[in-house]
């Protein structure tokens, strides 16, 4: 081969490379690292699967399901799905054995919030993991709560609130655990048909509350501070995937694909095929999901992609500027010893 033609083909190449990855073959990124999270303290891979994981934004706690029966010293009470949250930094793995949901955490991981079975129907509760001190969070205990969401200082809870009745459709509460107080987020319907809210996302100040209207399929954000109710929909059926936590990105899926509106511009990016994930703390990073359950992580501004991953990831699975990514995948070849033969949870992590 001349030189000519090795040259025009290292430059297709780069091409090629430039196209379907953002990148250039001169500019490769830092080498990733992937770790499994779903043992025990000591490394011992889980005897069954764990799935929908959940971090903090620096990456460090990292909250899971699981129904594996040796992840912490004490086993299990009888067989199920529990809810453990592994701290990074020491190893060690806490189970919380009552949570029926993936624990949310707050940016230092002190502060979860979970759904459990109160003493009538299953509400949201807020455990001090420094502690071990748990409380009701979703109100009344004749009502009952669902989807909570955790402000960054765990201070401010928003949740699902619904009582049951036909009569009272479901609205978005938010709970102050300072004060102690709780307000209704949504504005509810806009005409004379009674239609459920649901699917709440809080900013980390807590100032902002994204939702969806279940009936109309129109996307909703509430600001706390201005008293203000802004629609934040593309003009179809949507369902909030996550607010960022800087409270300006907001992540949608919808028939038509799944896209992002910047509030503070109004800027759309729709990507048709893919299913949107989890978006990055600071909003500049979203997880795509493509018809091959193939993971990548995208930079909103500049369009780069980087394969995460095969498997399957729920909204707070990213951390703070994409530098961590957590999701649970069935491969058996991402780390070695992987011998199980069930879904594990595994952090991505990019220098």
């Amino acid at each position: 081969m001349s030189r000519a033609t090795r040259v025009s083909t290292v430059s297709l190449a780069a091409a090629l490379l430039l196209t379907l990855t953002g990148t250039s073959a001169s500019a490769a990124p830092p080498a990733p690292r992937v770790e499994r999270v779903s043992t025990a303290a000591d490394g011992t891979q889980g005897d069954g699967a764990s799935s929908a994981a959940h971090t903090t934004p620096n990456g460090r706690f990292i909250s899971f399901r699981s129904s594996a029966t040796n992840l912490v010293p004490e086993g299990i009470t009888h067989p199920g799905t529990y809810s453990y949250i592994r701290d990074l930094r020491t190893g060690h793995v806490t189970k919380i054995e009552l949570a029926l949901s993936t624990p949310r955490l707050s940016a230092d991981g002190r502060w979860a919030t979970y759904t459990d079975w109160g003493s009538r129907k299953i509400n949201v509760f807020l455990m001090d993991l420094s502690t071990g001190t748990r409380i009701r969070a979703g109100g009344d205990a004749r009502d009952s709560g669902s989807a909570p969401d955790i402000s960054a200082d765990g201070r401010y809870i928003a949740y699902t609130w619904g009582s049951g009745h036909p009569q009272f459709p479901n609205r978005i509460d938010l709970y102050d655990r300072v004060t102690g107080t709780r307000e209704t987020v949504s504005a509810g319907p806009q005409d004379d048909e009674t239609r459920d809210m649901d699917n709440p996302s809080i900013s980390g100040d807590g100032r902002y509350v994204a939702y969806q209207d279940e009936g109309s399929g129109d996307v909703w954000v509430a600001d706390r501070t201005a008293g203000t109710q802004t629609e934040a929909d593309d003009g179809t059926p949507s369902t909030v995937v996550q607010l960022s936590a800087d409270g300006r990105v907001l992540a949608m899926d919808s028939a038509d694909g799944s896209y992002v509106r910047d509030l503070r511009t109004g800027r759309i990016q729709h990507f048709p095929g893919a299913e949107i994930r989890a978006v990055s703390p600071d909003g500049r990073r979203i997880l795509l999901q493509d018809a091959q359950s193939d993971l990548w992580l995208r930079n909103l501004h500049g369009g780069r992609q980087v394969l995460v991953g095969h498997g399957s990831a729920i909204d707070g699975s990213v951390s703070d500027k994409g530098r961590a990514v957590v999701y649970s995948s069935q491969d058996t070849d991402i780390v070695p010893g992987d011998t199980n033969g069930v879904s594990d949870v595994f952090l991505r992590t990019v220098r």
